[in-house]
């Protein structure tokens, strides 16, 4: 096993992850030569509260599909985390500079087409084990089709604090352009939870120190699948509250935020996309596949260092989740941030049809956002 290989060759887990968190022998650590790449939406708390929030997670939905096609064009597999307005990306030393480029670049439309700046930075894992940080990963099998990274430790949050500190701007290398964002779509409207009357609550939840995690985060999420249910039951995500976008204007963000201008051709191309999978997702087979994995391909938990998550249930669901780790913050076992809205958003990393699919999931108006504002109080 190479380093280049080290998250594609990680052993995956199929225990469930409350399980997965007690057993430290089934994490690894990160290669010291390994990178932590970070993005985030500068005053991105502005710019959800200025209506832009779907924006904001079209930039964060960047970041990841420019360093997966990058991968990728490298065979090489690597973990990622979406956090509404910014991302988490680990790699290898073999693309990093080629990710930053592009990232670089993504900033700039950023920048010059919406007005918002993208921090984008990386720390060496190896430097943040110097400073007393602790990184490791284990794969879990979340469900039938979907595998994703968990992490323990508190080195991702380090990395993110010191890029938000810094604010530095890396400047442009000699590489030539390579900011490749084919794939990342936004054809979805809002979508309703499967149940009318719900609502989507989207959680923030921090363990006090990082030797807490394994416990607090097992015990969180077994309190959160004793009230809602599992994985799938507590899903904001179902096929039938599923509705493509009319709308002209986010078509132009999508392009505008793949190129560096408003390219016409890519509209309409875009829009045409979207007028035949209303079609082909009703009445081709693999496009009925593609509707049926969708959910089970959605981002709707992740743990990287944190517990983020996007879920749906009953306001009395809710009041009683908040209850108990409101009882777990008294005894200063975790902070938490939550945000409840009425819709969840998507933004989605599509190669083919019937090929590899990833969707990335917040709760409406900002939620990750929003929750992150009540964590930080």
């Amino acid at each position: 096993m190479t380093n280049n290989d080290f998250y594609r060759d990680l052993f995956i887990q199929h225990i469930p992850i409350q399980e997965v968190l007690l057993e430290p022998s089934l994490f690894e650590d990160v290669p010291d030569d390994w990178n932590i790449i970070v993005t985030d939406v500068q005053n991105s708390t502005a710019a959800v509260s200025a209506g832009n929030h779907q924006l904001v997670n079209l930039a964060a939905t960047g970041s990841i599909v420019a360093c997966l096609n990058i991968a990728r064009d490298n065979d090489v597999m690597i973990p990622f985390f979406f956090g509404g307005d910014g991302a988490t990306i680990l790699v290898p030393d073999i693309i990093l500079k080629e990710c930053l480029h592009a990232l670089i670049l993504h900033q700039e439309n950023c920048q010059s087409n919406f007005d918002f700046f993208l921090r984008v930075d990386s720390c060496k894992v190896g430097d943040m084990y110097k400073k007393g940080a602790t990184l490791k990963i284990t794969k879990v099998k979340l469900n039938d089709l979907h595998i994703i990274p968990v992490v323990l430790g508190d080195a991702l949050q380090m990395a993110e604090d010191e890029v938000k500190s810094k604010s530095r701007k890396i400047g442009l290398t000699n590489i030539p352009y390579n900011l490749n964002l084919k794939g990342m779509e936004c054809k979805w409207d809002k979508i309703a939870p499967p149940v009318d009357s719900n609502e989507i609550l989207t959680l923030i939840i921090k363990a006090q120190t990082t030797a807490l995690q394994s416990t607090v985060y097992s015990e969180v999420l077994t309190k959160m699948e004793f009230i809602y249910g599992d994985v799938k039951k507590r899903h904001p995500i179902t096929i039938e509250k599923l509705i493509m976008i009319n709308s002209l204007g986010q078509l132009k963000n999508e392009v505008l935020m793949k190129f560096s201008e408003l390219k016409w051709v890519e509209v309409f191309t875009s829009a045409i996309r979207s007028f035949i999978a209303r079609w082909y997702l009703k009445t081709n087979e693999k496009g009925r596949n593609y509707l049926r994995e969708l959910p089970e391909l959605t981002e709707s938990l992740m743990v990287d260092g944190t517990i983020n998550t996007v879920i749906s249930g009953t306001a009395k669901q809710r009041e009683l989740l908040i209850f108990e780790l409101q009882a777990m913050q008294d005894k200063n076992l975790l902070r938490y941030g939550y945000y409840v809205s009425n819709t969840s958003v998507l933004s989605c990393y599509v190669t083919a049809i019937d090929d590899y699919h990833v969707h990335f999931l917040d709760g409406d108006q900002g939620g990750y956002t929003q929750a992150s504002k009540l964590l930080k109080l």
